[in-house]
């Protein structure tokens, strides 16, 4: 399951199983979005899966795998997203599921793991410690230990979503993928390049934490020099991601044609603009494209862009935050 790059039969074989339990999600045009950046703008609502997330596709398809080869436990960490995702696609297939949650997890996060049914245990001051964790319960139990991007299914499952778009949108110029793990803009990645290698592919990460964005920096000068550790912090538990993940970064490091960075507060209006203009609720991550777009505006005039709103999951406190924005009003960025 682990190991070598991907490429495209890989993500045709995945989607054999993700198209038996997965719809297709919906690809949006909208108006205002496009008038106000002066593009047509398209948006891939991965937020409309059962577990509002992108990452369910690679959940299912990896979690569909293991269980054809008579796994019947996973374990991985409660880092954003995929360990609901991981234990909602564990549930389908009859399996169980342990989630090993950061101290930091909140109580709203910690009670939607134990509604799907996955076992949780608290352990780790960080998402990195609770992989280290995470890694060494299979080594003790008989669970398959399943990182949330180093895994080749996990990352040809989650680009499933790519090829639904350029099956509705054969001509794409610019898709816009926010960076946390690596896992979706690497999906996106994978299929763009087999279908599609004109359309430009720029990732989206937090500027208080730009790990994924000083690595593929580094690349691009050939430098060799170790990457810091980021100090920063941000309040997007996606986008909280001290380490870079090799399997994901060899994907999309020579392919990308840009990086934006976001301050928080800028997270934060992302997530009120998507609520203006397509009436979703998104977190920090799965609005940032949206914002990323809007400060691309010269560069994206008259273009066809897709961006994936890769995440609907958000605690009401960050609702909260955003909905206090007179661009929650108005639409416009301040």
């Amino acid at each position: 399951m682990k190991g070598h790059l991907i490429n495209i039969r890989d993500v045709l074989t995945a989607r054999k199983l993700v198209d038996q339990y997965l719809k297709p999600t919906q690809l949006v045009r909208y108006e205002g979005l496009s008038r106000l950046i002066g593009a047509d703008i398209y948006i891939k609502h991965e937020n409309h899966q059962p577990t509002a997330s992108r990452k369910l596709r690679g959940a299912v398809a990896i979690a569909g795998e293991l269980r054809r080869n008579g796994v019947s436990q996973v374990v991985t960490a409660g880092c954003g997203s995929f360990g609901l995702a991981l234990a909602y696609a564990a549930k389908m297939f009859d399996m169980q599921a342990r989630i090993i949650a950061p101290e930091s997890t909140s109580p709203y996060d910690l009670q939607k793991y134990r509604d799907i049914g996955a076992e949780v245990s608290i352990s780790g001051a960080n998402q990195e410690e609770a992989l280290r964790i995470a890694k060494s319960v299979e080594a003790r139990a008989k669970f398959y230990f399943v990182h949330p991007a180093d895994e080749k299914l996990v990352i040809a499952g989650a680009a499933t979503s790519c090829l639904e778009v350029f099956e509705e949108l054969p001509s794409v110029d610019v898709m816009l993928c926010a960076v946390g793990f690596g896992t979706s803009i690497a999906s996106t990645v994978v299929a763009a390049q087999a279908l599609s290698p004109h359309t430009e592919i720029i990732g989206v990460q937090a500027k208080s934490n730009p790990v994924a964005f000083m690595a593929w920096q580094a690349s691009q000068k050939k430098s060799h020099e170790p990457i810091p550790t980021p100090n920063g912090k941000t309040f997007a538990q996606g986008f909280a991601v001290k380490q870079l993940h090799e399997l994901p970064f060899a994907i999309y490091q020579q392919h990308l044609a840009d990086f934006v960075l976001l301050p928080d507060h800028k997270l934060h209006e992302g997530v009120a603009l998507a609520a203006y203009h397509t009436q979703q609720l998104a977190d920090a991550v799965g609005a940032a494209p949206i914002e990323a777009a809007v400060s691309l505006r010269q560069k994206l005039q008259g273009k066809s862009v897709v961006l994936f709103m890769s995440n609907g999951i958000t605690a009401p406190g960050e609702l909260e935050n955003a909905y206090t924005l007179s661009s929650f009003l108005s639409g416009v960025p301040e």
